[in-house]
């Protein structure tokens, strides 16, 4: 299957690799151990030089942090979204975690940005209400949320 006709979890699941290979204190953390983050931290964030990690909180070290992708730009030309699921979400901010977002080009899967943010403070930009989805990403209870509301537009879109 060509990279371009992957279905967005197979897209997730190559970016994630490639973040946790970019980042080398994020340790992979498998659904059989946990389902609701994708690794913990261990040690100081920090990119490989190749994408630069923004604006970094310092994370404890065995911080839980899920990871979530978005394209740089959707085949409508708009800009990509992370989906932020409720039930998920609410576990991370209980549980002191953080979400890495990073930003890739969906033709070569390449990160163009990344940026790691405590999971409780997102809420003050999710857009209000919770909604639900039907189909592959069949979810109750999910909000999205543009990339360009957390990364610097001209330093991601500056990249591909």
């Amino acid at each position: 299957m060509s990279r371009a006709r992957q279905s967005s979890k197979a897209a997730g699941e190559a970016i994630e690799a490639e973040v946790l290979d970019l980042v080398p204190a994020l340790q992979y953390v498998g659904d059989s151990t946990a389902e609701w983050h994708d690794a913990r931290v261990s040690g100081l964030l920090d990119g490989s030089g190749r994408v630069t990690l923004g604006s970094t909180p310092l994370l404890e070290n065995g911080t839980p942090v899920e990871i979530k992708a978005a394209q740089r730009r959707l085949n409508s030309g708009a800009r990509g979204r992370f989906y932020i699921r409720q039930r998920q979400h609410e576990t991370l901010v209980a549980e002191s975690a953080a979400y890495l977002f990073a930003v890739y080009d969906p033709r070569d899967q390449r990160v163009l940005a990344m940026l790691a943010v405590p999971a409780s403070i997102i809420d003050e930009l999710l857009p209000d209400g919770w909604t639900s989805v039907d189909g592959d990403r069949a979810e109750v209870g999910y909000r999205q949320l543009a990339w360009s509301r957390l990364l610097d537009t001209e330093t991601v879109e500056g990249s591909a």
